[in-house]
């Protein structure tokens, strides 16, 4: 089973208006690929160990954000967290590869936030969003940021897009091979941030 989104309670509560928060998007640095088990991905459902010693071959992973210009992706691979009562922590990743034509997916990538001024009845649940890289035919990547509503939860349109492109690959990793390092400042901190 695919965790989406973890239910932290069904309360409603105003969200939006002016100061509440939502991020400004930057443009995604491109590097020469990707990787699922970068720590600061999954490290909500895997916490880091403090004894691990650092490990070159997992780097954080860049802050995710807009599609560069001239950027041109081939495939895009979504890294998903799966429950898995066959595992000792209770969950899997798995790096599933789509292809095809990734016109529509690109389109919903470069939608905007929704303006955060609004007032909006918010749902008061964490939402598990799965890290999305962008693959070009030379195998750089880029972290893509998922565009968010007023309430700071991801547009459908991604999800969408996604389910519509073919699958290529779907490949379950060896989290024994993540030797988590200390957090650089600037990296992600939630992973209930798009």
């Amino acid at each position: 089973m695919l965790i989406g989104a973890a239910a932290a309670g069904l309360l409603l509560s105003g969200c939006g208006g002016p100061g509440s928060g939502m991020l400004a998007r930057d443009i995604a640095k491109i590097v020469d690929g990707y990787d699922c088990l970068a720590p600061n991905l999954t490290f909500w459902a895997f916490p880091p160990d403090s004894t691990s010693t650092p490990d070159p071959e997992h780097p954080y992973a860049p802050k995710a954000g807009w599609v560069p210009e001239g950027f041109t992706p081939t495939t895009a691979v979504r890294c998903d967290v799966i429950v898995d009562s066959r595992d000792a922590q209770g969950f899997s990743i798995t790096a599933v590869t789509f292809g095809g034509d990734l016109t529509d997916l690109l389109s919903a990538l470069a939608e905007p936030d929704d303006d955060d001024d609004a007032i909006a009845a918010c749902t008061a649940d964490l939402e598990i969003v799965p890290p999305l890289w962008l693959v070009d035919e030379a195998g750089q990547a880029i972290n893509a940021r998922y565009p968010v509503d007023v309430c700071g939860k991801t547009k459908p349109g991604v999800r969408d897009a996604l389910v519509a492109l073919p699958v290529l690959d779907s490949t379950t990793l060896q989290r024994t091979e993540v030797h988590p390092v200390p957090a650089p400042d600037n990296a992600p901190t939630s992973p209930s941030t798009p």
